[in-house]
């Protein structure tokens, strides 16, 4: 062999003084300068060094060995110490419960409004029901779930899910009467003055979901180190353009109820607070649909049980319609 030269295309480092190691603070557009150190040998020049521009896009450390008729190149890539063993499942279960958690939309915040249909699913109440005629848009449902839970079939697409949330549910009455309950039932007190500015009904429970969700988009899990670095690299999963749906049922037990009502009499506003129970069941199962695409989550609810305890108020049952700000995931 006449002659053997060896090529080191030195990649960016750390800072390590080695007498084999050239830096430059020349940047170039693609990033910093490259150089290609040559040394080599033959028998009639004897050794020689020379320094030349390497090639910008080359991102690997590379030998080359030139021999008559042949090239050896070996391509010289970094051990990643940090994606090995136990320490890459530990990225992958972490990046399995970052999926888990972006393809879910129960945790965040509730917003909607509250009304009610008669015994016969009608709007129109009757005259025995006329005192419960609700102001439908000032009657709001505002709920926080806080936590969620949630059992995937194999992959993110289909799971069941649970969790935790707090809910406050205000009807206010439309018509002018003081609504008040004996032991036996509860009903409402025409008054005439003064004109009450707000008349709401508020119960306040914690609630649980029991849900079968579906997600359209496809987020496969890594199983490599490679793939584990490109999805870290790419920030994570992302839900956009995903299309999800859940049904099921959400239960909730109310430990608060609040009767308010606010007037003015004598020019000086006043404001009347009562707590008690006003014959309210104290529990609620409902079904429930909840669908959106991305970010965004629509929901809508309606009781399996009625807003009264047996024989002790007019038979109405309860429904809300919202948005869900999903913002806790």
């Amino acid at each position: 062999m006449k002659s053997l030269s060896l090529l080191f295309a030195l990649a960016t480092m750390q800072a390590v003084a080695q007498t084999d190691t050239l830096r430059t603070d020349t940047a170039q557009a693609g990033g910093e300068q490259r150089h290609s150190l040559y040394l080599g040998y033959s028998p009639g020049q004897g050794a020689g060094v020379r320094v030349d521009d390497g090639d910008p896009k080359t991102e690997q450390d590379t030998i080359r060995i030139e021999l008559k008729r042949k090239l050896l190149t070996i391509l010289v890539t970094p051990k990643d110490s940090m994606l090995v063993g136990d320490t890459l499942q530990e990225h992958i279960d972490a990046l399995e419960r970052e999926r888990r958690n972006k393809f879910t939309y129960w945790s965040g915040l509730d917003i909607g409004l509250n009304n009610w249909v008669g015994a016969d699913g009608s709007g129109d109440l009757g005259p025995d029901a006329d005192f419960m005629q609700l102001d439908a848009a000032r009657s709001r449902f505002f709920a926080i779930n806080f936590m969620e839970q949630k059992i995937e079939f194999g992959s993110h697409r289909a799971g069941l899910l649970t969790g935790l949330g707090l809910e406050w549910t205000s009807y206010h009455l439309q018509n002018n009467v003081l609504l008040a309950y004996n032991a036996d039932s509860v009903y409402g007190l025409e008054v005439d003055k003064p004109q009450y500015s707000k008349n709401k009904l508020r119960q306040t429970g914690i609630r649980l979901p029991l849900l079968f969700e579906f997600n359209t988009k496809r987020a496969p899990l890594p199983t490599t180190a490679a793939e584990v670095r490109a999805l870290e690299k790419a920030g994570g999963y992302s839900r956009k353009g995903n299309f999800h749906f859940a049904v099921g049922v959400v239960g909730t037990w109310y430990f608060d109820t609040m009767y308010k009502v606010k007037y003015t009499e004598y020019g000086d506003k006043q404001k009347d607070r009562s707590g008690g129970e006003y014959h309210l069941l104290p529990y609620r199962a409902a079904a429930t649909v909840r669908m959106g695409w991305g970010g965004w989550n629509f929901f809508g609810e309606y009781a399996l049980t009625p807003l009264f305890s047996d024989g002790k108020g007019p038979e109405l049952t309860p429904f809300n319609v919202g948005l869900t700000l999903v913002g806790f995931n």
